[in-house]
């Protein structure tokens, strides 16, 4: 092990040193490739394995329980750049190691994509798996629902002793835990605010299991900005006024799994969980925020309906609405755009819009999925080019504005890219 184990990251080092690149995937592929089992043996040295899973909500649980963590202090394994297929994963473990095989950290954290999770447990057995909610993804990467569903099932099923944490309001989440006997946490929220937040259609239905925990809040509140404060209840202290960045009501779900998560690690008081929950930002997208000359730009990542509408919801009362929305079909973002038809672009029927711009490869099926959703909206401009979209949304706004931009995976790539060379500097995120 020891051999095969330096010999992979002296290829990465050699890769890095002469600058041909980071050296980032090389090493998941030999090992998912040739050598799968090194990677439970390296796994096998962490002291706790957390799966964050689900077709929404993962990054953002992945880098809340991580900072969480961090924060008592515990050196964590993540794959914090959100590459969640085994190569990924394998990857950040690598990286984690000495030249010896020896783990640098105790805890590993990875969200984890579905379809991978009944491969990935045959080799690192989680103490924990979060399940953050099931809506129907990319049809061309995975399917129907119930398939991705049972990827999630089977993989639990392999791991009885894994303590399990469902999304309660999901059913078609918290229906494993009648089909398993694993320690289950159910968090969830109970203000009829909920009903904000569409869920799909359950094809299973959640039978009550004696014993299980419960977690759950009450009074969320809306900030002007979009955060969130509620109350949260079932931990070891119960919180209240709770201060949460992470943009809209869904993100609630999100911040619940990593408090259930933590709460089975530790007993952290309440205050101590206000404070460092207040300080949290959002990441990658999921509501980040950067700052050009003097206007701000809102990364909004929208993946399928599910993430799609999500946004919506929170934006639709917004007043005088400044929207760029980027729309691509390569692989990472499903080469079918159709579902995009199933988002509620609806909800911006009767929204303050001051203006849209569209972009992307596939812009003019945005534009006419826009026209078929009446959204009613004098200044749409459509430009594919990416880079001349941000330039255009950025000139139309005041000091003081914000442009929420909702880009598929690799437009926010783009994004992020140019925003990054607009302020000249060479990386504005950490």
């Amino acid at each position: 092990m020891i051999l095969t184990l330096f010999a992979i990251k002296l290829l990465v080092t050699i890769i890095r040193f002469s600058r041909l690149g980071r050296g980032t995937s090389l090493p998941g592929i030999i090992i998912e490739k040739y050598y799968p089992q090194l990677l439970e043996k390296l796994g096998s040295q962490f002291k706790k394995v957390i799966f964050i899973t689900g077709t929404n909500g993962k990054t953002t649980t992945q880098h809340l329980i991580s900072y969480l963590l961090k924060r008592e202090d515990e050196d964590v394994c993540s794959n914090k750049s959100g590459a969640n297929l085994i190569r990924g994963i394998a990857t950040s473990i690598i990286l984690d190691t000495t030249f010896t095989g020896k783990l640098k950290s105790d805890i590993g954290v990875f969200e984890v994509e579905e379809a991978s999770m009944p491969i990935l447990t045959k080799y690192l057995k989680p103490s924990h798996i979060v399940v953050t909610s099931l809506y129907r993804d990319q049809l061309d990467a995975y399917g129907e629902l119930v398939k991705t569903r049972n990827y999630i099932l089977n993989a639990v099923k392999s791991c009885p002793k894994s303590k399990l944490f469902l999304n309660k309001n999901d059913e078609n989440v918290s229906s494993i835990a009648s089909e398993c006997n694993n320690d289950t946490t159910l968090f969830s929220i109970r203000d009829k605010i909920r009903e904000k937040i569409f869920f799909e259609r359950s094809y299973f239905k959640y039978k009550n299991r004696k014993g299980l925990k419960r977690v759950y809040t009450r009074n969320v509140k809306i900030k002007s900005d979009l955060s969130t404060e509620f109350n949260v209840y079932g931990l070891n202290e119960n919180i209240k006024d709770l201060q949460f960045n992470a943009l809209g009501i869904h993100n609630i779900y999100n911040a619940l799994a990593a408090l259930s998560v933590i709460d089975s690690i530790y007993k952290i008081s309440s205050s101590e969980i206000k404070s460092t929950m207040s300080n949290f930002l959002p990441v990658f997208g999921r509501g980040e925020i950067v700052k050009v000359n003097n206007k701000n730009i809102r990364l909004l990542l929208v993946k399928n309906p599910a993430s799609l509408t999500a946004n919506l919801t929170m934006l639709q009362n917004r007043l005088s609405l400044k929207l760029l929305i980027i729309l691509n079909d390569k692989i990472a973002d499903g080469t079918d755009v159709s579902w995009i038809w199933d988002a509620k672009f609806e909800l911006l029927g009767n929204a303050d819009i001051s203006w849209i711009t569209i972009s992307g490869k596939r812009a003019y099926d945005m534009a006419l999925r826009l026209k078929y959703a009446d959204v009613r909206c004098i200044n749409i401009e459509i430009e594919p080019n990416i880079s001349k979209a941000l330039d255009l949304s950025i000139s139309k706004l005041r000091e003081g504005d914000t442009l929420f931009v909702l880009p598929t995976y690799t437009a926010m790539l783009d994004i992020r890219k140019d925003i990054s060379n607009i302020v000249k500097i060479k990386n504005i995120w950490n």
